[in-house]
This record gives structure tokens, C-alpha cells and sequence, in this order.
């Protein structure tokens, strides 16, 4: 088939790339003049570095990854250690793929070298204006119009698509939180005292404390080893309205964080400006594809999520692997309903999960101080690592296990022996694992 992917972002590259070696023509509509490199640190979970591997982009992205060791919280104002649960260790042993750190710019870079290698071609500069999902075709404000067999649109936290697909108006919403964005060269910060081991040991260092988070781990940069922090806070005035992101100075999120562990406001006197972000994510929504079977919606377009499990990337990923998958299996027109069926199947109710989970995580990790917030931390430093029942959805065994572990291309390949099989009791089994999981998941 021929196939339009709308954007050129993590999950639109990764869905060209999964379609393109599924064997179809595949071309990219993008509204940007030109493909910048920009943003911060991503984190890699096994379950999306997973499907990386498997379509081959590793090679172009590996070099620039760091593997932390572990993931450790701790006291908002003194980083007192409340509890480690390891990462690299088990993303090996037990889910057989690697938990990455990377900056976006050369995830990025990785994934259009890997797309531009396999003969896919980028249209840049066409913001789309308008779109026919019965033809299917797309037509950008230069006036240039797109057909194609199947669209797969990722067009992002304020898609059109979306819209398209629900039959109305879907703009995101508001979480009420907002994101201080840096990066810090890591020579910056040698010789200060108390900063050695953040600057020289790849971990995620998680400071949680009221109402707020601050995230920092390492980077290894095409020039160099880079700090990135990432500060999540309550809005509360610090942004105009209307305004989602723009360039600050660094002295707005040293005054966002003032009284936070000292060792916070040290990185950022090294710096010089931060990128400040409004969060948003969406409703959960009925279908991911339009009525004419020609439309399709992945990534953000269909599920953006808040970011504290550090899941939105991944899931795009995902659903990327489902869909290129599907339509390696089903790969005419013929059998779409099939794909669509068995894409939304697989995808909607997991990733709504996991956006569930990210709100808890929220008000898990940001609790003011008081009496259940001394309750948690007694309670976490009495209980380090990772256990089953664990209070925190970051160290408890069974969720990491569903959210991990997830092999998207088994699950693919379970949905569709049961299709061909008419396994109905199959199809059973799996809700039930999706039901146990959102039990865990409502305890948190």
C-alpha cells in the first residue's frame, strides 16, 4: 500500500519505519521548514527500546545512550535517600531489553537517518489544512494535496486528525502543571562539592516533594556528558495564559524550587536559560481510527499523557510496532477492518492504564508535607527495591512487570493466532490481565 504518516516526531518516524519494513511505499507529511534537533533527555523503558531493536534502530541511536543504574528518590528540601529500585540490572535479566537515556535531538536524528536509509521521503513545510478521510487525502496550506491509500496520522498533542476521527472539537486539556526544560554541561559541575556522583553515575535522581518533582540524569551528548534536569511544579501564575512553552531564565526555576535540596540550585546556577512547558494530556477516546477505515491515529493524537512515568514516547512506540505489525500481516485495504479491530484492541485500554497510572504517580510522588506524607517516606526507606505490593508504582513488581515487560510484537502476534483461530477464550484471557492490572494500578 501507499501511506501517508502525518509528522515527523519519535512515534511518526517509528510508525514510517515499522511500515516501511512491513513493505509498504511510506512518505512523511510534516508542517515544520526544517527538522530541528532540539529538546532535552527522553527516557527509554525496555518495553519501547524493545521495538527499537527490533526494527533496527539501536544501531543509529545506541552510541548516544547512557544506562542508568537505578532509580533513586528522595526528600525534596535535604535529598535524603527515601528508596533505590534498580533499572539496568532488571531491564537485562527479566524483560531482555535495555533501559536507555538519550537527548531527544539524537533519538531523533537516529530515527530520521534510520527512515531516509530505508527510501522514506519527508515532504517538510506542509502544514495540513484540511483533510478528506473518505478519499483519503490531505491538503497543506501551500495548496499541495496528498493522497494516498491509508493515512496514519501523528500529529501530535493538538491533532487535527484527532478531531477528524472523534467528529469534533478534542483540544488537550490541562493538567495544571508545567515543566522547567535544561541541560547542563556535566564539566560545569566538577570540583562542587556533593555533586560528584550526579555528574560521574548514571541514575535517575528523583527529588519528590510537595506539589512538585525534579528529575536530573546524565546524557552523553555528540560533544559531551550533559546534566538534564527536569522540574515539574504547579503553574500557579508562573506562565501566561496562552502561552505552553517559551525560553525563561534559569533564575525563574531556581525561584520555582527556592528551598529544595541545595545541591538543585547549584546545577542551575550553570545555567543559563530554561525551556518552560506547559502539561496537557487527553481524554481517553472510543476509537483510534475514522469510520472510512482510511484514517488512522497514533501517538499523541490519540493519547497524550502526563509525564511521570516518563511513558508518553513509548507508548507512540508502541503503537507504532501494533500497527506496522498488523499491517505487515494484513497488508491491503481488503483487510483493514481487521487491522483496526486488533489495533484497537491492543492499544486503547493500555494505554489509558498507563495514563491512570502517571496521575497517581502525580499525587503519589507530590504530596504536601504532613502526616501521610511521613507515612509514605517511613514506609519507603523500610522498603528499598523493587517488591510486589510495593506503595510505590515505581518499585511494585507486578506493574513493572505488565509495563516493561511488554513484548508489543508477542502481544501482536497472540492477537492475531487468536483471530485466525477464533480464540475467544484467548481473547478473555487477555482482558482478564488487563483487569488484574487496573486493580494494582487503583491501589496505588
Amino acid at each position: 500500500m501507499h501511506i501517508i504518516v502525518v509528522g515527523c516526531g519519535l512515534a511518526g518516524l517509528t510508525a514510517a519505519i515499522a511500515l516501511a519494513r512491513a513493505g509498504h511505499k511510506v512518505e512523511i507529511v510534516e508542517a515544520a521548514p526544517q527538522i530541528a534537533y532540539v529538546g532535552a533527555g527522553i527516557q527509554v523503558s525496555p518495553n519501547s527500546s524493545r521495538v527499537l531493536r527490533k526494527l533496527g534502530v539501536d544501531k543509529y541511536i545506541e552510541k548516544y545512550c547512557t544506562e542508568p543504574v537505578d532509580l533513586r528518590m528522595m526528600r525534596w528540601e535535604n535529598g535524603k535517600k527515601l528508596v533505590e529500585c534498580p533499572l539496568k540490572k532488571p531491564s537485562h535479566d527479566e524483560y531482555g531489553s535495555p533501559y536507555w537515556h538519550v537527548h531527544r535531538a539524537d533519538f531523533h536524528r537516529g530515527l530520521l537517518e534510520c527512515a531516509l536509509e530505508l527510501g522514506i521521503v519527508t515532504h517538510l513545510d506542509n502544514r495540513i489544512v484540511d483533510i478528506d478521510a473518505e478519499a483519503p487525502s490531505l491538503t497543506s496550506h501551500t495548496g499541495r494535496r496528498f493522497t494516498a491509500d491509508l493515512i496514519v496520522a501523528s500529529d501530535g498533542l493538538n491533532s487535527k486528525c484527532r478531531e477528524v476521527v472523534v467528529g469534533h472539537a478534542s483540544p488537550p486539556i490541562p493538567t495544571g502543571q508545567m515543566v522547567y526544560r535544561v541541560t547542563i554541561p556535566a564539566r560545569k559541575l566538577k570540583g562542587i562539592p556533593g555533586l560528584e556522583e550526579m555528574i560521574t553515575t548514571p541514575r535517575n535522581n528523583h527529588w519528590i516533594g510537595p506539589y512538585g518533582t525534579i528529575l536530573s540524569y546524565l546524557l552523553e551528548g555528540i560533544n559531551e556528558t550533559l546534566v538534564n534536569l527536569v522540574m515539574t511544579i504547579d503553574v500557579n501564575g508562573r506562565m501566561p495564559d496562552g502561552v505552553n512553552q517559551r525560553l525563561s531564565s534559569a533564575d525563574a526555576a531556581r525561584a520555582a524550587f527556592k528551598g529544595w535540596d541545595p545541591r538543585v540550585d547549584q546545577m542551575l546556577e550553570h545555567a543559563e536559560h530554561v525551556l518552560e512547558w506547559r502539561l496537557f494530556t487527553h481524554h481517553e477516546i472510543p476509537s483510534w481510527a475514522h469510520s472510512s477505515k482510511k484514517l488512522i491515529i497514533i501517538g499523541d493524537a490519540c493519547h497524550a499523557m502526563t509525564p511521570y512515568l516518563a511513558q508518553g514516547a513509548a507508548m507512540g512506540i508502541e503503537d507504532a510496532a501494533i500497527l506496522g505489525g498488523l499491517l505487515e500481516k494484513y497488508p491491503t485495504m481488503d483487510t483493514i477492518g481487521k487491522v483496526i479491530t486488533l489495533y484497537e484492541r491492543l492499544r486503547i485500554k493500555r494505554t489509558a492504564r498507563v495514563a491512570e497510572a502517571s496521575i497517581d504517580s502525580r499525587y503519589f510522588t507530590q504530596m504536601p508535607d504532613g502526616p501521610k506524607q511521613e507515612e509514605r517516606d517511613a514506609w519507603l526507606v523500610e522498603h528499598p527495591g523493587i517488591w510486589k505490593g510495593h506503595i510505590n508504582i515505581r518499585s511494585r513488581k507486578e506493574f513493572l512487570d505488565w509495563l516493561f515487560g511488554y513484548d508489543a510484537y508477542k502481544a501482536l502476534n497472540e492477537a492475531i493466532q487468536a483471530e485466525e483461530g477464533g480464540d475467544s477464550a484467548g481473547k478473555g484471557t487477555s482482558m482478564g490481565v488487563h483487569s488484574h492490572v487496573a486493580e494494582i494500578i487503583s491501589e496505588a
